[in-house]
């Protein structure tokens, strides 16, 4: 990396951002899904930010014990702190602990970098939401009672009012509202879920909006697959559409480019062209208030089928586009960013896909104002 790395700062010269770290990433045998997706989350400010002020707060008390968080923590504040702006860091101690943790990332085969995010984020989620139970737990239970359990489970079982939201769930969750509507009697029945992320199903030669109008196209039921109205009291044809209710303030979709073939027996990866657009606008929102997102993430598919094959990430940082794949990093031009949006013909010799997209949003949330009725 040295010649790289002194390549990469003669290219940004005086633009070399203030503070700012470049830093390769060492692969272990097959641990480019990591090291891609690492890259994304570490040029993802405030979800680095929150991390960096946790491991601040959190330095290594005596009793503490290691898991994904603190080990993502000491790696992403090892990246800021080195002394040289640009070089090579091995991440060694976050995948021994990642395959400790989880099989499923322990052998050398190919991983997919979706399911590596997905299991990450939630796995920050329930280790802050375990500390906070503790601290709450600490905090509320008189000093002469600590000593029995009763109150301890007591205290556990005691359904909260409300579900904790962690600083994981502050940047990247968003609620889905899924509204069917009894064709009979025409009651909607709305159902709220939360999402990390959004997957998409996606389709040759469109483009992200045209993929998120699918997600939220009205699908009738009928026949098999009625409806039961609790209104009617009796199995109804109805539509039913998925809609963002709150859209979250880091957006990321994943293009399900690993499709499974019936008549294969196996899955296939879709190669398919979809135009990711710099800057997006989501309409598909309950509010019907476009929210407004701007790119600074790719991680990048390169291979033609889903069990082999490489990743890498594509990042914004201060306005100038980069390349990470594991040890190297290098500048690219931002027109550079559409050449992995995927192939319009099935055989094609480019196999660099954009796979998963980080959004960040650039159109403030709407104050929360009190509805008023009419």
């Amino acid at each position: 990396m040295g010649a790289a790395g002194s390549k990469l700062e003669k290219a940004l010269g005086d633009q070399f951002p203030e503070g700012e770290r470049y830093f390769g990433l060492e692969n272990f045998g097959n641990t480019c899904y990591c090291n891609s997706v690492l890259q994304a989350l570490y040029f993802c400010v405030p979800f680095r930010e929150q991390l960096l002020e946790y491991y601040a707060n959190n330095k290594n008390p005596a009793d503490a014990e290691e898991n994904l968080l603190t080990c993502l923590a000491d790696l992403f504040t090892q990246i800021s702190s080195q002394k040289k702006k640009t070089g090579v860091i091995a991440p060694k101690r976050f995948v021994q602990r990642l395959k400790k943790q989880n099989e499923l990332f322990r052998s050398y085969m190919h991983q997919d970098a979706h399911e590596f995010l997905n299991f990450l984020l939630n796995e920050l989620v329930d280790i802050l939401e375990k500390e906070a139970l503790a601290t709450k737990s600490a905090q509320e239970i008189p000093r002469t009672d600590r000593v029995t359990n009763g109150s301890l489970t007591a205290l556990k079982n005691d359904p909260q009012k409300e579900p904790l939201v962690t600083w994981v769930h502050k940047s990247f969750q968003g609620i889905l509202t899924n509204e069917t509507r009894c064709l009979r009697c025409e009651t909607v029945t709305a159902r709220d879920e939360t999402f990390l992320d959004l997957s998409l199903d996606i389709e040759q030669n469109s483009s992200i909006t045209s993929c998120l109008k699918n997600f939220s196209s009205t699908e009738t039921l009928n026949a098999e697959d009625k409806f039961f109205c609790d209104k009617c009291c009796s199995l109804q044809e109805a539509q039913k559409r998925m809609k963002i209710k709150k859209p979250p303030q880091i957006l990321v979709i994943h293009l399900k480019r690993f499709k499974y073939i019936e008549q294969l027996g196996r899955y296939k990866k879709l190669s398919y062209r979809v135009v990711f657009p710099h800057e997006l606008k989501l309409s598909n929102t309950v509010e019907d208030a476009d929210s407004e997102y701007s790119l600074f993430a790719v991680v990048v598919h390169v291979g033609s089928g889903p069990n082999h094959g490489h990743y890498v990430s594509l990042v914004k940082s201060h306005n100038h586009w980069l390349f990470f794949d594991d040890e190297n990093v290098e500048m690219i031009d931002e027109s550079a960013v559409q050449t992995f949006f995927g192939s319009t013909q099935e055989y094609s010799s480019n196999t660099d896909h954009g796979y998963i997209l980080f959004y960040e949003r650039i159109t403030p949330p709407p104050p929360a104002t009190a509805s008023t009725a009419e």
